[in-house]
């Protein structure tokens, strides 16, 4: 067996992709492409081929190289999960083998792969985080049946309030959503994305058919909003906004509903929550609500010794105190000079 790396794009990656139950959003090339345009990373898949030449595992990579961070390479950066794609245990330890012989060779410190790798030597586990899924159904009110009572009882009564849910499409409905997520990320403490990842975000993936956006109405009032990638038959919930005025109304939920909604109605048969830190009980019990299941989780590393605890977290809380203490303009500045940074 061999390892090769290919373009993102290339047929053979693609392919095998697409015929591969597992394989997310994130697998999928366009998403690499977003983040090499948006952050000038510099994408690629690695492959693992068998002496006939058939490709039977890979991952998508990227590689950067900044002053602040020095060289990374990440599968893939802000990225919740994304798993080497294997048809069987005996090839994801051939490439993770494989990925070690590269890694040794070029130098390099480090490999960090967004799942949980086999135990062995030269792979270490950073901290575990939650993860919820819940498998949809053709039958979607069933489905709502199983939801816990509060998730329920908020759903009717953001939809008594008179919140309408309406899908974005434009780019400038995209851009109204912005600017709510710029709100709510100030009010979290957490640097917003740069305005070009959304712009990115419409162009490669919402306007071609792979995500969409729901918006929250109350009256002409937008009070809530969230982003929703999808394909190979899973929808992942990515971004959201909201006004921190309305909450009471429960118009999240609503609009999380109607995202269910559509899947169940497409033939969607999972939608994955992302990931939950273990200390945020909160998310966790509010995303246990919506009939999902919880797995615990970790990042993976590649490396020669266990990786030193990073300095990025550190720096997260200082800017957090910052940014929930400054003008919207500080939370919007940071991320267009930093975000690409803590991946």
């Amino acid at each position: 067996m061999s390892l090769e790396f290919l373009q993102i794009t290339d047929p053979r990656w693609v392919a095998f992709i697409s015929d591969h139950p597992r394989a997310t959003i994130f697998h999928h090339p366009t998403w690499g492409e977003l983040l090499a345009e948006c952050y000038n990373y510099h994408p690629f898949a690695v492959v693992l081929m068998d002496v006939k030449g058939e490709l039977i595992g890979g991952l998508p990579i990227v590689k950067a190289n900044t002053h602040l961070t020095g060289e990374r390479v990440v599968a893939l950066p802000f990225s919740d999960y994304c798993p080497p794609l294997t048809n069987d245990g005996a090839s994801l330890n051939e490439l993770i083998q494989e990925l070690q012989v590269w890694r040794r060779e070029n130098k390099c410190p480090q490999i960090q792969i967004r799942w949980p790798l086999p135990e062995q030597d030269g792979v270490y586990s950073c901290e575990p985080t939650a993860r919820h899924t819940t498998v949809l159904s053709s039958h979607g009110d069933e489905l709502f049946r199983s939801f816990r009572k509060g998730v329920k009882s908020s759903i009717h009564q953001s939809e008594k309030a008179g919140v309408i849910i309406k899908q974005g499409d434009s780019w400038t409905d995209l851009q109204l959503f912005y600017h709510l997520h710029l709100q709510t990320r100030r009010r979290l403490g957490t640097p917003v994305q740069p305005l070009r990842f959304f712009q990115l975000l419409w162009e490669k993936l919402l306007s071609r058919g792979l995500g969409f956006l729901l918006l929250g109405y109350k009256d002409s009032k937008l009070v809530a909003g969230a982003v929703f990638l999808h394909w190979n038959k899973t929808i992942t919930y990515k971004y959201s906004a909201s006004d921190s005025a309305y909450l009471n109304l429960r118009p999240n939920n609503l609009v999380l509903w109607h995202a269910i909604q559509w899947g169940c109605e497409n033939g969607y048969k999972l939608f994955d929550w992302g990931k939950s830190e273990i200390e945020n009980e909160g998310l966790r019990t509010f995303k246990h609500g919506w009939a999902s299941e919880e797995k615990l989780m970790h990042y993976s590393v590649l490396a020669d010794r266990p990786p030193t605890p990073s300095m990025v977290g550190k720096s997260r809380r200082f800017l957090s105190q910052i940014i929930r203490h400054s003008p919207p303009w500080v939370c919007r500045l940071i991320g267009e000079l930093f975000y690409k940074y803590a991946a």
